[in-house]
């Protein structure tokens, strides 16, 4: 009575071998993609694909070892032999949609867009109403820039598939990176009504709470990251710690009185040098930032903003009254700006010059100094922190 090939102390490869049938080695095949599987399960890639590979040889026709390699070779970065095996694949079926996916990603990781674009086409056209390759390829377009096409990449999809937030997420995330906040928030709100636990979600959320000035929403989604995802948490407290002012100061001598009020004679602020008409100095005001700044972007001057305030925040220039022949004229922008990277104090000067009657008026405390422009990091400035004048104690 013969025994079974699998009992103990036997040797299934060289007892199906010297069986040297179709039958046989298909088997013997089969025993080494169980065995690949055992080393897949232990992490060990290498050793798994040298027995997807010995289990091709005996049978050339296994998709599953010709996919595991081809899985396996893309997970080591091995691009060039995953695209061979995938090819093959592709070629041997050709309506196979798995094998114009993995095909697909395999020319997606070694960046041949081109190849990768026509592979997930294909497959979309072998079954239209599988979203896989649509949504992927919306993917490509949206991380190579072509964000008007991931977008109709990802309105496609979702026509297939109206209830998987990953889509609105997908739409979110295009929505961001073209500077639509709004239709980024609709989005992002909806995905995540779909799929509670969303990290990446979160995040895109993030960033569309702070495009729109949101800041506590943009908090509570950072809150939520910090249980789910520290990276992306961290991401997003990056982009979150925008610069703001935090102080206004007058240097001595040439400082700017701000806490003058409305109609104050313009030779007050200097009576040895702005009694006379036509007479003209330069003032400075100081800033100090939360941030180090960028020495380029807070010296430029036209990153500089000077008006008079006409908000809550800032009050109202000349109390609301209107401005009379005796305003003085206030520069939009200051000549120039000085900038102490160790102290993170900005200083501006800005010129004024008395009328011909040497009667002019001005409202110092009520002229706002602004500043768009970034830190030493790259961030923009928070806008609920990038102005003051005299009136307001706090940035606004």
């Amino acid at each position: 009575m013969s025994s079974s090939i699998f009992e103990s102390g036997s040797d299934p490869l060289a007892t199906l071998a010297a069986q040297d049938t179709a039958g046989q080695r298909a088997q013997i095949a089969q025993y080494t993609i169980l065995r690949a599987a055992t080393y897949l399960q232990s992490n060990k890639n290498e050793e798994a694909l040298k027995e997807f590979r010995k289990a091709l040889a005996f049978d050339p026709q296994n998709t599953t070892a010709q996919t595991y390699i081809g899985k396996i070779n893309l997970a080591l970065g091995n691009t060039y032999e995953a695209i061979k095996a995938f090819k093959t694949m592709a070629s041997a079926d050709p309506t196979s949609i798995d094998a114009q996916v993995n095909l697909a990603n395999a020319y997606l990781q070694d960046k041949q867009y081109v190849e990768s674009e026509k592979s997930f086409k294909a497959a979309a056209r072998l079954d239209p109403q599988n979203p896989l390759a649509d949504y992927t390829l919306g993917h490509q377009y949206a991380n190579t820039g072509r964000l008007a096409e991931a977008e109709s990449q990802f309105l496609k999809v979702q026509k297939i598939s109206p209830n998987d937030g990953n889509v609105y997420y997908s739409l979110g995330l295009v929505a961001n990176k073209l500077g639509n906040y709004e239709a980024a928030t609709e989005n992002l709100e909806k995905a995540i009504s779909l799929k509670k636990t969303f990290p990446a979600a979160n995040y895109e959320l993030g960033v569309a709470y702070n495009g729109l000035g949101r800041t506590d929403d943009a908090q509570k989604q950072l809150s939520a990251l910090y249980t789910s995802n520290y990276n992306l948490a961290t991401d997003l407290k990056f982009l979150l710690d925008k610069p703001q002012m935090i102080a206004m100061g007058v240097p001595t001598n040439s400082g700017f009185p701000v806490v003058f009020g409305a109609n104050t004679p313009l030779w007050m602020l200097d009576p040895v040098n702005m009694s006379t008409p036509d007479a003209g100095k330069e003032f400075s005001v100081s800033f100090l930032f939360t941030n180090e700044m960028n020495f380029a972007s807070v010296t430029n001057v036209q990153n500089w903003s000077i008006s008079r305030a006409n908000s809550t925040e800032a009050g109202y220039y000349n109390n609301t009254m209107p401005l009379t022949t005796k305003e003085a004229y206030l520069p939009s922008n200051p000549l120039s700006v000085r900038y102490n990277n160790i102290t993170r104090e900005a200083t501006i000067s800005f010129r004024l010059n008395q009328n011909a009657t040497g009667d002019a008026v001005i409202d110092p405390s009520h002229v706002v100094f602004s500043f768009k422009g970034k830190d030493a990091a790259g961030r923009d400035m928070d806008i609920s922190a990038n102005e003051m004048d005299g009136y307001s104690i706090d940035p606004f």
